[in-house]
């Protein structure tokens, strides 16, 4: 089975990117492409975060096993997208820069059952990716990039549950 994914980004509404990815392969395998279509370098944390079942919750595939108070995690290597993605219209949400709480939006858009695809293909560009992360230039509570060119205003957030509220939001919006 083939699945066809559509990403997003807040901060760049012109930016759209559609990938095809065979059912079987890794989180890891569709990182490595998200990873090559934005021109994003390989040294930086990254994870997944997909709806549970029951409302409010999210399941989190890591790129490194943290070792959580004892707890075991869902590692993208060895986490198949066919165990966690189940439905059409399915959305997901990829952290691409932790300190900054930047992310992308995924969408399942379709699934089809042709011939398995050997590697991850990106059949639609637009636009430029956000840059993968921001200087740490801050002031008055607005981002700024190298250039000094405003980026994004998140404001103030205390903890993850905020971005969690986000993805309940658009998984429970439609």
């Amino acid at each position: 089975m083939i699945y066809q994914f559509k990403m997003t980004s807040i901060e760049n509404p012109d930016f759209e990117r559609q990938i095809e990815i065979d059912a079987e392969s890794s989180f890891a395998d569709f990182h490595e492409c998200i990873q090559d279509t934005c021109n994003y370098g390989p040294d930086q944390l990254a994870s997944f975060f997909v709806a549970a079942r029951l409302p409010g919750r999210q399941i989190e595939i890591t790129l490194l096993d943290m070792g959580l108070n004892g707890f075991q995690s869902l590692i993208m290597g060895k986490t198949k997208l066919k165990d966690m993605i189940s439905e059409n219209d399915q959305r997901l949400l990829y952290v691409f820069d932790f300190f900054s709480d930047r992310s992308f939006y995924i969408e399942l858009t379709q699934n089809s059952m042709e011939k398995n695809l050997q590697e991850p293909r990106v059949t639609y560009k637009k636009g430029n990716a956000p840059v993968q992360v921001l200087e740490q230039d801050v002031q008055n509570g607005v981002f700024k990039n190298s250039e000094n060119d405003v980026l994004q205003d998140y404001g103030d957030l205390d903890d993850y549950t905020e971005i969690f509220g986000e993805m309940e939001d658009l998984v429970e919006g439609d």
